[in-house]
């Protein structure tokens, strides 16, 4: 007994380790830990402290229970997650997770459930109970969209209009060290998604152990991928090799035909709950699936499945964690190895120097003489999978000799001038670069002549081309105005305009009343038609004169029509910039606009903006188009929209740099994470 006492006094005592909070003067969290097991908690607390209702959603929608909640229009979206098993799955090999993950994942629901019971006035009656396969269903809820999409247009070739897919769209870009003024890389981190509902990011910095980062969170999520590190900048863009395939399937009296034999459908049967006035009605919903996946579509006597190679995946957070404290390329290569990421542009650029780029995807070996653009044959097998491609065949490139990247959601042939990413290399499995050599679209062309001409580029610079609302091939179009109207104020403040969709420029606004007024070909045309005429150009140029004498006050600009301001807020701000595809003046600062009375209001495109200087330690920028708090009576609601993204500033992120941060925090919160029960 002597012993045992003697020994247990030995042992260290169990004590809480302490987090703390710091917020900058935007809301932002910069949290503090010994290891990451505390910095998940303190995101945990923090992310329910600004977005919890968005946060607990989050979780309802990746499990397919959102009509439970909130009422039948929910029931398709929850029907379509329940196909694809994402709660069945996640629940099923949690455990498959390294230990790592799921005490990051356990102290984050940990500091969710503390902030929970501090505020429980916060805690809206439909919350789900916290459970930690939901950040794995989370993770693969996101990223499913991507996949799905792919099968949503193999299955337009059979004639079947799939559920929409939302719109994803990115801007990505490094330079190399050649082209900087620091001579290390810059990188440029630049996902375009909609402002709203569960693709929102959440900007935060994160230190603990391992895990030090600066970037944005999918809420929801312990901690960013999107973004850098000490020693690496993470970006991601859509686009990417074909990974998922649709098969024409033979069905009848419960079987399904293959390979010369009748076969049994699969059959699950799923209950979903449907919120109608108080109560809760429960629907029965049987899904049934082939060796290939679920069946999610029948026409003309045939039922179409769905092969998706995520479908049993879920060590997404094993591959983030991976990448995001991955110490050169080479240990970022082997996170990627993983392949847990969907199709997407994936850019690295490391301190030491190296810019990287890999069209990266989990995708099947498919049999030569079967085309995976469109429905294949299910019942022959003669389609059949044939393994996954490993990470090396994977189309990528290290260090370019152009000495720069982008893809703005373009081909590999269209990242620089003179890509040598072509598809003919590419001829035995086409589905890898699954694209051709097609033409940048006007944004993307924008952004290789900025990058093309760009030396000695500062920081200042590169925050200029990462928010630049230059419209590529204006210049043509004022040289066709000259030509049809040579006098006239009007036409001359088109012909001396910068070519910039700036807030405060006139001339841009003038410019789009002008394409508004063509005819719906010239209008939506980047160069002007061949066949437009003269009589065309200034019948479209009075027009245009007219409606901003009579619509628009004598001192209205772009920013004038053109404003960002958060939904529910009580003002919005000029904006330049902007995806304005329906009259060709798409920029490399993406913004997509809808209608509010008579503003043009910004809805999605650039989500969470970073520009990063890969020194040793990097120094950034960043902003988020809103703001980081969903409270309407917090400073922080729309902060952002008025003092940062409207003017096309950014700020800092004192990445590595408390002492500066200290100069700025404006909340201090010291929590005491008790650890978790083994």
């Amino acid at each position: 007994m002597k012993k045992l006492c003697l020994l247990l006094s030995f042992l260290p005592l169990a004590q809480a380790a302490h987090v703390t909070i710091l917020r900058d003067e935007y809301g932002v969290p910069h949290i503090f830990a010994q290891d990451a097991a505390g910095a998940a908690f303190g995101s945990g607390y923090a992310q329910a402290e600004d977005r919890l209702e968005e946060m607990l959603k989050n979780y309802r929608r990746a499990e397919g229970a959102m009509a439970e909640a909130f009422g039948p229009e929910f029931f398709r979206d929850d029907w379509r997650q329940r196909v694809w098993r994402h709660r069945l799955v996640s629940e099923q090999h949690y455990k498959e997770l390294s230990p790592r993950s799921r005490e990051i994942i356990e102290a984050f629901q940990a500091g969710v459930r503390q902030y929970m019971q501090e505020h429980p006035d916060q805690v809206p009656a439909w919350a789900p109970k916290l459970e930690p396969w939901q950040l794995v269903a989370l993770g693969r809820y996101i990223i499913w969209g991507w996949p799905e999409g792919e099968a949503a247009e193999k299955l337009q070739h059979a004639g079947i209009q799939p559920d929409p897919v939302a719109y994803h769209g990115s801007n990505e870009m490094l330079l190399a060290p050649s082209r900087t003024a620091l001579h290390v890389p810059i990188a440029v981190v630049d996902p375009h998604l909609s402002w709203y509902g569960p693709f929102r990011f959440y900007e935060m910095r994160i230190y603990g152990g391992d895990l030090e980062f600066s970037g944005a969170s999918i809420v929801g999520l312990p901690f960013p991928v999107l973004g850098h590190s000490r020693y690496a900048s993470i970006a991601m863009t859509t686009g990417g090799p074909d990974t998922s395939d649709v098969y024409e399937e033979e069905v009848q009296d419960g079987k399904y035909k293959f390979r010369g034999q009748w076969r049994p459908l699969e059959t699950r049967h799923e209950k979903i709950g449907v919120k109608v006035g108080d109560k809760i009605d429960w629907k029965d919903v049987a899904i049934d699936s082939t060796a290939h996946g679920p069946i999610v579509a029948h026409k003309d006597g045939k039922s179409y499945s769905v092969a998706i190679p995520y479908a049993d995946e879920v060590r997404l957070m094993d591959e983030s964690w991976g990448m995001a404290t991955a110490h050169n390329l080479a240990e970022m290569k082997k996170a990627l190895r993983m392949l847990q990421f969907m199709a997407q542009n994936i850019m690295v650029g490391t301190v030491d120097g190296d810019i990287y780029y890999v069209r990266n995807g989990r995708v099947p070996v498919r049999p030569s003489g079967c085309d995976p653009s469109k429905p294949m044959p299910g019942a022959t097998g003669a389609c059949e999978w044939q393994g996954l491609h490993p990470f090396e065949d994977l189309v990528q490139i290290t260090n370019p000799p152009q000495g720069y990247m982008q893809n703005c959601n373009v081909s590999p042939f269209a990242m620089m001038r003179n890509s040598p990413l072509v598809p003919e290399e590419y001829a035995a499995h086409p589905y890898l670069y699954n694209d051709g050599r097609t033409p940048p679209h006007q944004r993307a062309a924008m952004m290789v002549d900025l990058l093309d001409a760009a030396h000695d580029v500062t920081a200042e610079q590169a925050i200029g081309i990462a928010l630049s609302p230059q419209v590529w091939h204006a210049e043509l179009w004022q040289q066709r105005i000259g030509k049809a109207a040579l006098e006239g104020q009007f036409a001359s403040m088109l012909a001396s305009w910068d070519r910039r969709t700036a807030a405060d420029s006139r001339p841009a606004l003038a410019f789009y009343l002008f394409k508004m007024s063509l005819d719906a070909g010239p209008k939506r045309a980047v160069d002007p038609p061949a066949d437009l005429t003269d009589d065309q150009i200034r019948a479209a140029l009075a027009k245009a004169e007219a409606q901003l004498k009579s619509d628009f006050p004598p001192d209205a600009v772009f920013g004038t029509l053109f404003r960002v301001g958060r939904q529910g807020g009580a003002h919005t701000w000029p904006v330049g910039g902007g995806s304005l595809r329906d009259v060709g003046m798409a920029t490399p600062r993406a913004i997509s606009f809808a209608k509010n009375g008579t503003e043009m209001v910004g809805q999605s495109g650039q989500t969470s903006t970073q520009i990063v200087i890969l020194t040793k330690p990097p120094q950034s920028f960043m902003v988020i188009p809103l703001g980081e708090s969903d409270h309407p009576d917090s400073p922080h609601f729309d902060d952002q929209a008025e003092k940062l993204f409207s003017q096309s500033r950014v700020k800092s992120t004192y990445f590595l740099n408390r002492k500066e941060l200290e100069k700025h925090v404006t909340k201090r919160e010291e929590l005491e994470f008790a650890g978790l029960s083994k």
